[in-house]
């Protein structure tokens, strides 16, 4: 498992971070001057300081969290917090600033291997078996997001919410569904 910082243009390597997980997890995602990126749920969070040249395993390590890594799911940046869905059906929040552990909410609705995403003020989080939990975000300490609604399609999804302008997309085992007007 490496992170990789590569040129924007050509895409020649600038730096990289080594772990020791397996060479592939959840998709890294980009906020107030980190890149977050993890192996698997069995390797630490990691927030990474994109500046580096060369080798940055032991410079450029922001900060690093065990507990909070998604199997499959990416990472959901919403300013200032990071969210990240864990085994066990929890939803948890962490300041990206500084990795500091915020709530984790426990929703019981399957396994959340589809990514999180935020629209419109609200984070929707959608389970394999095909039920979206819609939440009002938190940043409080102990707080967890309020739970504003929770919504079956009672088919697989295995793919995350797409938002095209005020609608959502999300497609099941069996269908299409467009949500919104």
């Amino acid at each position: 498992d490496i992170i990789r910082g590569c040129g924007p243009v050509d895409g020649h390597l600038i730096w990289t971070v080594a772990g020791s997980g397996e060479p592939s997890g959840p998709s890294p995602v980009i906020g107030d001057g980190l890149g977050y990126a993890s192996a698997t749920n069995r390797e630490p969070l990691r927030a990474v300081r994109p500046d580096g040249q060369g080798d940055c395993t032991e410079t450029h390590i922001a900060w690093e969290q065990k507990g909070y890594t998604p199997m499959m799911s990416s990472y959901l940046y919403v300013k200032p917090f990071l969210y990240t869905c864990t085994d066990g059906s929890y939803f948890c929040c962490l300041d990206a600033t500084t990795g500091a552990f915020l709530w984790r909410l426990q929703l019981k609705i399957g396994a959340l291997n589809p990514s999180p995403i935020y629209a419109d003020g609200k984070i929707y989080v959608l389970s394999e078996q095909g039920t979206t939990i819609v939440l009002k975000p938190s940043g409080e300490r102990d707080k967890p997001a309020e739970i504003l609604a929770k919504n079956e399609l009672k088919e697989s999804c295995r793919a995350s919410i797409a938002v095209a302008g005020k609608q959502l997309i999300i497609r099941s085992s069996d269908r299409l569904w467009c949500i919104g007007k």
